[in-house]
């Protein structure tokens, strides 16, 4: 701990003293008061977490916790969790660009009604058979072969999905600093190794849930600065919006190429945050640490609330419309942001808000970059060697647990690593943004697993039917992907070709066995 405390600590303070023009929007008005900030707060959440963790040995603790955290800490670490940096930078980018609008804002809708689903769908499931994950409970119903292959779909989903979204907090860092995106990485990776390997499970829950505390102010403070900052206040913001078609909220279309209508928050959007909460380790992880079923229904219904930041940083990005149109951009900030859109608001909070307050809100949005990739860091780590491994490796499950925490202390930094290389990669393919790269990349493998997740429900289907239903629903989303139709619809789509496949396999079977 102490190793990982000097060497967090040299790193940073190297990064103020040769912080300059790595990048063409660079600024030096990252003060060292806001340097004191920042610092004080990632130290500070470390000292924490070291702090806080579990004292008692084994798996259990490490990756449930022992069954013994309280329900409000859960669900504010669930919120962290989800938020994420894309709601801090993407949303308010996505607002500020050439098309964007607040039709974003009716996939809130979604968000609700997902939470809700799993609560009354699968938890219960997951509870009464005591399981560490869902691919445990995959297994128990549906076989060995099957939940190692939705182990494979899981891995690969998060480690795409948190790769954006580790770039995404280095992209704050990068703007901050100067330095080149690949540094900045590879600090944010640090931090996020450092907390999970820290606790398990018990650190990254608590220090998730002091990072909600501090993002949500950030949300408020940036929106209290971008409303104040214009002449006119709120009224003068939302009319400059108005005048540049920023304020539509509803979109009825049907066309499935677009992006963000009712529907697709509706139905699409739904059945992705259900796969969040449900088949995706990285939140379901923390849904399953509570002392019982109906504290785990209590934290994931309470969770809900966290759509309240988006909707905040909605309005943070009307009021960066607003700012930039009265005080626009130079050509060269503006050719970079056009470049990387997700820079927008970091360089306002760098170059237009008061010092200290910058350093607070960069402080909010590395508290919802890290809350999220620390939580991917161990349950990608418990998946990996508490299933896939004990099949490679059975001696895993009958070794020592002390023992197989350290290998599983080893794959956090295995996968962090992993990640760091994977944000780099996406570096390269920005052009849509990140919002739009976070729910694309884990598409193809989320709708897939949702199937499988039912189908455990009905505990019907073969290995050899979902297999073939998977293959078909990657073919299937890969040729919307190709047409144009939006991400979210991918999801319900991915899923229902997986279950209709697999109950037609089982029933032409079942046909053949009769004949």
């Amino acid at each position: 701990m102490k190793k990982s405390l000097i060497l967090i600590i040299t790193l940073f303070f190297g990064l103020t003293l040769f912080a300059q023009d790595g990048n063409d929007i660079a600024s030096s008005s990252f003060s060292i008061l806001n340097w004191v900030v920042l610092i004080v707060f990632l130290l500070g959440t470390t000292l924490i977490g070291e702090l806080v963790k579990n004292k008692d040995k084994g798996l259990d603790a490490f990756f449930k916790g022992g069954n013994n955290l309280p329900w409000w800490a859960v669900s504010l670490s669930l919120i962290a969790t989800k938020t994420s940096v894309a709601t801090f930078i993407a949303v308010p980018a996505f607002i500020f660009s050439m098309q964007g609008n607040l039709t974003y804002l009716q996939m809130t809708i979604g968000f609700a009604l997902g939470n809700v689903l799993f609560v009354y769908v699968l938890l219960k499931e997951y509870y009464e058979e005591g399981v560490f994950s869902p691919y445990d409970f995959i297994q128990n119903r549906l076989g060995v072969k099957t939940s190692q292959l939705s182990r494979t779909f899981f891995m690969i989903g998060a480690t795409m999905s948190q790769g954006v979204r580790l770039l995404g907090t280095a992209l704050v860092l990068s703007v901050i600093t100067g330095q080149s995106t690949v540094v900045c990485i590879a600090i944010i990776a640090l931090f996020a190794v450092v907390w999970s390997y820290i606790g398990g499970i018990t650190t990254v829950v608590w220090t998730d849930a002091i990072q909600f505390v501090i993002f949500i102010f950030g949300a408020f403070f940036a929106l209290f600065y971008a409303v104040g900052d214009i002449p006119g206040g709120f009224g003068e913001m939302m009319a400059i919006a108005d005048k540049k078609a920023k304020l539509v909220l509803w979109d009825l279309s049907l066309d499935p190429h677009k992006t963000y209508t009712l529907w697709v928050g509706i139905l699409g959007c739904t059945f992705f945050e259900f796969g969040s909460n449900a088949v995706d380790q990285v939140v379901t992880q923390r849904a399953l640490c509570c002392k019982n079923l109906k504290e785990a229904r209590k934290a994931v219904a309470f969770s809900v609330i966290g759509v309240a930041t988006t909707w905040i940083m909605a309005f943070v990005g009307i009021g960066l419309v607003a700012y930039y149109d009265i005080n626009p951009l130079s050509y060269l900030v503006s050719a970079s942001i056009s470049a990387e859109p997700d820079r927008i608001f970091p360089y306002y909070v760098v170059n237009e808000l008061p010092n200290g307050i910058s350093g607070l809100i960069i402080a909010a949005m590395f508290a919802a970059g890290i809350s999220t990739l620390d939580s991917a860091l161990t349950a990608l780590s418990q998946t990996s060697v508490m299933g896939v491994g004990t099949l490679i490796v059975p001696k895993l499950k009958t070794m020592d647990e002390n023992k197989v925490v350290k290998i599983s202390k080893i794959a956090i930094i295995v996968w962090g690593v992993i990640l760091a290389l994977l944000a780099y990669g996406f570096s390269f393919f920005q052009d849509g943004g990140l919002l739009a790269l976070g729910f694309k990349v884990p598409g193809y493998a989320y709708g897939t697993l949702i199937g499988i997740a039912f189908l455990a429900l009905m505990r019907k289907g073969s290995f050899t039917g979902i297999l073939i239903g998977a293959i078909l629903a990657i073919l299937v989303i890969g040729l919307m992907h190709y047409e144009g139709i939006s991400f979210f619809w991918w999801f319900p789509v991915g899923a229902l070709v997986v279950i209709i496949v697999a109950l037609l396999h089982s029933k032409l079977n079942n046909k053949t066995a009769v004949v």
